[in-house]
């Protein structure tokens, strides 16, 4: 009894988890937990003086022997020190505040896969890490979830998802999304990746689902977890859906796709929101209930902080049963498919009817923003949707408010950013990328990108930055098509009336006035799928891309499997250059 309750007395006085409290610092992918994607404590920057920026630093250095993986996700700052994981070559790096190495960690190597993959290929992290007060949290998309030692690299604790004593496991569990801390917990969404897989004939699609959990922050321990949509069970007779492609067979289901969307958190109310992605497997139908789908595929959920209890649903795109192997158009629904919605449901107020009420908006893949009642869900507003088919030159000519084209990769894919007055869009036209009759026909370049700021009701258009044309990635692209669009892809960051983002085909980091879309400077960085983020005075862009590309002469983006971190700032010395090691 003595040793029990010695053993009790040690966990309570366990120190609890917080975020850091200057807000010069980012310390999450969204930059806090309410999912603006905007640094209210950065002053060094602003529009005065940022076409003066100029690299500061980068990692590896220019020229070093040293090569690392590409970087797919936001760094984190904090203090000045830089964290980030790689996808290939997976490891996780902690840099000073002079870009100089202060440990590594390397991610654990996952074996095959029976009836799925040979190999686990690129497993490594695609989010962002979540730095606290004595540890760094991330996941990579083998299944695990990590909590390092801040000051060491050491590990602290390491959950696999995949193993028989997590709850309800599924073999190809994994990670897009990134970590936050919610009510003293680290909540991570993940699930199983399996349209991936779901389209080849030796793998039985499908059977897992998409999950939010919380995690002691000290020991890892599971304090609950939020299973998406109904347990998948077998279909016997199995399910057939034939579209253009051919004909899907499906084994199982209903099967939620993972979680790609990084979660947000209102602490007044103690609520955790997320968006979700497609069925990559059907219910099975009823006579009372004829749809393929759930009410849980590409929605928005709110859960409970404090037990993962489910609040309220509301689902975005209905009849969405997709995977990889499927076209992305229903000509006889007229319907896009995989449509998920992987922004961040972000927490902020606006007036509705003269009244103060708080909602949460975000973007989707069907192009649209979206605003929604924080309390139960309701569709406040929206920015016009395109309905038309999936050819280019557009026909109909859609609305001159629509933000972004629908697509599988298209719309508005993650990374929309607020600073409580106005959203900042990124947005992405590919549609004919994945739409067409064939899949030969399917292979196409995107024709457009850009960055739209809109008041945070959606109603009033404030500007628009659209990007120029360019040449294709690839080059035997070029003589199938003169010029194609620049996306902006990534995670949109605003700070002191400045709004950054990244170019996916010109491979640059733009810089805009956020008061009238003004570019103020732009810098070529290389192959780059990630956003940026700014903290005191400086701006860092991880770079490198495997995503949608390889050594192909038909690349549709430009491909590079070594990445880079790269710090601007001011001339001369500033904040971050005296921080030298930082206070670690």
């Amino acid at each position: 009894m003595i040793r029990l309750s010695l053993l009790v007395a040690i966990f309570f006085a366990l120190p609890a988890a917080s975020v850091a409290a200057d807000p010069k610092d980012w310390p999450s992918y969204n930059g806090n937990a309410a999912g603006w994607r905007y640094n209210s404590g950065e002053t060094a920057l602003g529009k005065a003086n940022a076409e003066k920026l100029v690299e500061k630093w980068r990692f590896p250095a220019t020229g070093s022997d040293l090569k690392i993986g590409v970087v797919h996700a936001t760094p984190v700052v904090v203090e000045g020190c830089v964290y980030f994981g790689t996808v290939n070559q997976p490891t996780f790096y902690k840099l000073s505040p002079d870009g100089k190495l202060k440990w590594s960690y390397t991610l654990t190597a996952r074996l095959a896969v029976k009836g799925a993959v040979k190999e686990d290929q690129a497993a490594g992290t695609y989010g962002s890490a979540l730095v606290t007060d004595d540890a760094v949290y991330f996941a990579d998309l083998a299944g695990y979830l990590y909590a390092l030692d801040r000051k060491t690299g050491k590990e602290k604790w390491k959950v696999d998802t995949r193993a028989k004593d997590f709850p309800d496991a599924h073999p190809l569990n994994g990670t897009f999304a990134s970590p936050i801390l919610a009510d003293g917990k680290i909540v991570f969404a993940g699930g199983a990746f399996e349209q991936w897989y779901a389209n080849s004939s030796s793998y039985k699609a499908c059977n897992g689902r998409a999950f939010v959990v919380a995690l002691e922050p000290q020991t890892g321990k599971v304090a609950w977890k939020y299973d998406v949509g109904p347990k998948p069970e077998p279909l016997d007779p199995p399910i057939k859906i034939k579209d253009g492609w051919g004909e899907h067979v499906f084994h199982f289901g209903p099967a939620t796709s993972t979680i790609w969307s990084t979660p947000s958190f209102d602490a007044a109310t103690k609520t955790i929101f997320f968006g979700t992605d497609t069925n990559n497997a059907p219910r099975k139908p009823t006579k009372d209930n004829p749809r393929l789908d759930t009410d849980y595929a590409c929605a928005v959920i709110a859960i409970d902080s404090t037990n993962g209890k489910e609040k309220w649903v509301r689902q975005i795109n209905r009849g969405d049963v997709w995977h990889r192997g499927m076209r992305a158009y229903d000509p006889d629904a007229k319907r896009y498919l995989d449509q998920s919605i992987g922004d961040t449901p972000k927490v902020y107020d606006i007036s509705v009817e003269g009244k103060p009420t708080k909602v949460v908006g975000f973007g989707c893949k069907n192009g649209g923003f979206y605003v929604v009642g924080a309390s139960d869900g309701t569709i406040l507003d929206h920015t016009p949707i395109y309905t038309g088919k999936p050819t280019y030159p557009l026909t109909p000519a859609p609305d001159k408010r629509m933000l972004a084209l629908p697509g599988p990769l298209g719309g508005l894919q993650t990374g929309c950013a607020t600073d409580g007055k106005n959203v900042f869009t990124n947005g992405l036209d590919a549609i004919q990328l994945g739409t067409q009759d064939t899949e030969a026909g399917s292979i196409a370049p995107p024709t457009g990108g850009r960055v739209v700021s809109i008041s945070s009701d959606t109603r009033t258009e404030r500007w628009r930055h659209e990007r120029p044309k360019t040449e294709p990635a690839g080059k035997n692209l070029k003589a199938l098509f003169k010029e194609v669009g620049d996306p902006v892809a990534s995670g949109v960051a605003v700070a002191n009336d400045v709004v950054y983002f990244t170019t996916t085909i010109s491979k640059r980091l733009v810089i805009l006035d956020a008061t009238n879309g003004k570019v103020l400077k732009e810098i070529e960085v290389g192959a780059v799928w990630s956003g940026p983020c700014v903290s005191r005075g400086r701006v860092y862009v991880a770079t490198g891309n495997i995503l949608f590309s390889s050594h192909s002469a038909f690349s549709l983006f430009p491909h590079n499997p070594n990445g880079a971190v790269i710090s601007l700032g001011l001339p001369g010395a500033d904040e971050v250059s005296r921080l030298g090691e930082g206070k670690e």
